[in-house]
């Protein structure tokens, strides 16, 4: 794709999802999810070889999560981690994490919310519910590279 083109794609999907996030700020996940499916629909296929997918199911999952809807926040964020560079982004596997927890999956779930910790530090809990933490705190306090509580 030629970069004039992929810069308006990129532009079109960093809009939605600006949208899509000042109806999140404001708790309306449904409508921000709707905003986040639009930006979603205009990535090219297949949308696992684009950066801005990553950001998009991301963005879908998170809502999920926040609507109760931890099957679908799952598969969403499942293939977020598809997407180029998003093996390097904690929040994505802290919602993951979160998820699988709520699904009663907890093996799954100390795995994904230990990759957060592991590329976040315990920073990547802060604001969340304690049990997230606690869920990995055997590991955190078996890593070498632990922080001090």
């Amino acid at each position: 794709m030629l970069s004039i083109e992929k810069q308006r794609l990129t532009k079109t999907i960093r809009q939605f999802c600006a949208r899509g996030y000042q109806l999140y700020d404001t708790g309306d996940y449904q409508g921000a999810l709707r905003l986040f499916y639009q930006g979603w629909l205009a990535v090219p296929k297949p949308q696992t070889d684009w950066t801005e997918a990553g950001w998009v199911l991301t963005a879908i999952g998170d809502c999920y999560f926040r609507l109760g809807r931890y099957r679908q926040g799952c598969e969403a964020l499942t293939s977020a981690l598809c997407c180029p560079g998003m093996h390097r982004a904690p929040f994505a596997y802290l919602r993951l994490g979160q998820c699988l927890c709520e699904l009663d999956e907890a093996t799954k779930a100390r795995h994904a919310l230990y990759q957060a910790y592991q590329l976040a530090s315990l920073d990547v809990f802060q604001g969340e519910h304690e049990k997230y933490q606690q869920i990995i705190s055997d590991l955190v306090a078996e890593s070498p590279d632990r922080e001090p509580q």
